[in-house]
């Protein structure tokens, strides 16, 4: 949701897209059905995230090495 809070992804006309819109998007890029997405949402708002999470940490890092390699 941080992605589409921050405004990060648009519709082609360069507006802000729909929350049904923006999950639309990730489940075809994805390749994924969500049902409710709404209550997919809401649950995942009301999970504590750690600061630091071992999968967030794993995408810092990757991305980190990614450009110590200068690619």
């Amino acid at each position: 949701m941080a992605i589409y809070e921050s405004k990060s992804v648009k519709a082609s006309n360069d507006q802000k897209l729909s929350k049904k819109d923006f999950f639309q998007i990730l489940m075809w890029f994805f390749n994924i059905r969500i049902g409710h997405w709404q209550g997919t949402l809401n649950a995942a708002k009301a999970r504590k995230i750690e600061k630091g999470s071992p999968y967030l940490n794993e995408l810092v890092r990757t991305f980190s090495e990614y450009a110590e390699r200068g690619l």
